[in-house]
């Protein structure tokens, strides 16, 4: 033997003292998920998920072809750009775009957080942020069929929360709706690193840009002999009596079934809703009262003053342009005021 007895019984010793410290640090490091080579990437774009969802309205459709992000080297506390560009590939115009972002926490550096996450359920490991976009506030946001426009939506993360660090790994997923529907989500893993945290300025979606205003051109001298007369336009004709006569008329699938009626003045018009929603008709001129159609229920109302007369449709929560119907109103000379 190389060893003596004496040699050996010291060493056995010495293990006996050391192997419960190194059963705890073995346990520890396993716990917190931390063993390998540090992570010096933030996004693989390879292990990305792609779900799509059932929407009620069959015009209704858009894709998600491309998404990345402002870098790919993320610090915990720093603010990240995600940009999707979104294909309409229905045949409906989108009018507004929600974007939501979901992270959920896998793995901590931290050893003494990432054991406390361990308890922690999945709703408390989960942070949601939501970004709307509508062409109320920018007209750029209107993505006509065929069309592709770029989202660009800015979301913080956080660098430590109670002392603790939040460097780690996460799952994170960003779902488009369109017009109130969601359309496609996007899952994917991304890493928090560590490290002083930086101040980017994100790139706003751009707006759209005006089209510039030619110079006018001089307009050259006309010789006129004469002024025509113009046309008068005709005064309305207000009738006094009722006809008594019903022009009947539907709503159905949030729209009039007959977009025109041509009556005569003092005819009235009867609507007839086949839908259980309520629904508003708002003259565009304000020529009449707003008349209000409940849920299948009837409305009338006597038109006494010839005209035209353009009626919207209009409902809560309506995505699309309102269905539009136009009365025509003639004079009937047999019941005009004289």
């Amino acid at each position: 033997m190389l060893l003596s007895n004496n040699t050996i019984h010291s060493i056995g010793d010495l293990m006996n003292r050391l192997f419960p410290f190194l059963l705890i640090i073995l346990i520890v490091t396993a716990l917190s998920g931390c063993t390998g080579p540090k992570a010096t990437t933030s996004i693989n774009t390879d292990q990305v998920q792609v779900q799509r969802f059932e929407h009620a309205d069959p015009n209704l459709d858009a894709t998600v072809t491309e998404l990345k992000f402002d870098r790919n080297d993320i610090r915990a506390g720093e603010k990240v750009t995600a940009e999707l560009m979104v294909l309409n590939s229905g045949t409906e115009n989108i009018t507004s775009e929600t974007i939501e972002i979901k992270a959920k926490v896998n793995t901590l550096d931290d050893t003494l957080a990432n054991l406390y996450l361990k308890t922690m359920s999945d709703e408390k490991k989960t942070g949601t942020k939501t970004i709307d976009f509508d062409i109320r506030e920018n007209p750029y946001y209107l993505i006509k069929p065929g069309e592709k426009k770029k989202l660009s939506a800015v979301f913080p993360t956080e660098k430590e929360r109670q002392g603790r660090s939040l460097v780690g790994t996460y799952e994170v997923t960003i779902t488009l709706s369109a017009n109130g529907q969601k359309i496609e989500a996007r899952t994917l893993p991304i890493t928090l690193l560590s490290g002083e945290t930086r101040v980017f300025t994100p790139i706003p979606t751009p707006s759209p840009t005006p089209t510039p205003t030619p110079a006018p051109t001089p307009a050259p001298t006309i010789t006129v002999n004469a002024t025509p007369t113009p046309t008068p336009t005709p005064e309305p004709v207000v009738v006094a009596t009722p006809t008594g006569i019903s022009v009947y008329s539907r709503v159905k699938s949030d729209r009039f079934v007959y977009p025109t009626h041509e009556i005569n003045a003092g005819d009235k018009i009867l609507w007839d809703n086949m839908e259980d929603t309520t629904y508003t008709i708002a003259e565009k001129d304000k020529k009449i009262a707003n008349i209000t159609l409940m849920p299948s229920k009837r409305a009338e109302y006597i038109f006494n003053t010839t005209g035209n007369y353009t009626l919207g449709l209009y409902y809560t929560y309506m995505r699309t342009d309102p269905s539009i119907q136009t009365i025509i109103v003639k004079v009937n000379a047999s019941n005009a005021s004289q």
